[in-house]
């Protein structure tokens, strides 16, 4: 009967030992996954789901905070939608706003579906729970795969293009290939440079006039004491100093100069109305004939008094 006694004793002990076991690794888990935690309902509104399953992680800016509870569709009139509820910690459910955004996301580039949800402004009022919360709907792996495949393609067809252009540098075919083919743009550019290499060493050794230009200290000072002087005289007239600087500065030149035109307009007004001797030297036509007349028959005189002097001059002794 002892013998019994202890054998039910041990097989008592180790099936409560399993026991033990069983519900330590329940509660680990359940710790883990938040399974004793106070959770809020949520509901989001997608169109397509991208393969997202219930169980799915829900992520409260990166951090998860809850799971996917179900996924069913709707018919609310002409609008289809699938609708997720989720279930989120009591703790992190008062970060979810007004302006918070819920959309598809991913555990990697191909990883599990995720919901991600952006945490809300603090000026914003909370969610209440069993919510709608506003969605944005995100690309799809398909359309990701798509864009994959057009760039594959423009990769494929620039792959193709630079080989047709290296083909055609190796023949020979084109400016670029004449460039890096011919070997006459070699030795020019050597010449060139061997040229180059010439005038630096006589710059540098003081030879011929650039040389001088670079390497003379002397005409350094002279160009910088004539800024200083160029400097010195246009402050000089900006202070109205000597007769450039009165005129720059001072307002009777302008007042004088502007009346002598004034004068200089009225004159030559008077005389383009034949006023005065000038205008009518200007203006006059009869007396531009006299005055004709008169040089003509002077010019008669003196040339007959060249021909018959004595009818002009008579000298007598006595």
């Amino acid at each position: 009967m002892n013998n019994i006694g202890g054998k039910e004793l041990r097989v008592g002990a180790l099936i409560a030992l399993g026991f033990l076991i069983v519900f330590g690794a329940f509660f680990a888990v359940g710790g883990q996954q938040g399974l004793f935690t106070r959770k809020h309902a949520l509901r989001a509104q997608f169109t397509n789901v991208e393969g997202l399953t219930a169980g799915a992680a829900v992520r409260l800016g990166g951090v998860k905070v809850g799971s996917v509870e179900k996924i069913g569709f709707t018919f609310n009139g002409d609008e289809k939608h699938v609708v997720i509820e989720m279930a989120i910690n009591a703790s992190s459910f008062d970060r979810i706003r007004k302006d918070s955004m819920a959309k598809l996301g991913s555990q990697g580039l191909l990883g599990d579906r995720t919901i991600d949800i952006t945490v809300g402004s603090p000026n914003q009022p909370t969610i209440k729970p069993g919510d709608n919360i506003p969605t944005v709907e995100s690309s799809g792996l398909g359309d990701l795969i798509s864009k994959g495949g057009s760039a594959l393609d423009d990769l494929r067809e620039t792959s193709r293009n630079a080989k047709e252009i290296s083909w055609k540098i190796n023949r020979g075919s084109g400016t670029l290939a004449q460039v890096l083919n011919d070997p006459r743009l070699y030795t020019n550019l050597d010449s060139l440079l061997n040229m180059w290499t010439d005038i630096t060493l006589k710059i540098n050794r003081g030879e011929g006039t650039l040389a001088k230009l670079v390497n003379d200290s002397e005409l350094y000072d002279n160009l910088s004491g004539s800024l200083a002087e160029i400097r010195t005289f246009l402050a000089n007239v900006n202070n109205g100093q000597g007769s450039l600087g009165k005129l720059a500065q001072s307002d009777s030149a302008y007042i004088h100069m502007d009346s002598l035109l004034t004068s200089l307009n009225t004159t030559l007004a008077m005389i383009n109305g034949g006023q005065g001797t000038m205008g009518q030297l200007v203006a006059n036509k009869d007396l531009y004939n006299k005055m004709n007349a008169t040089v003509e028959s002077l010019d008669a005189l003196i040339i007959d008094i060249k021909k018959n002097p004595k009818k002009y001059v008579k000298i007598s002794l006595f």
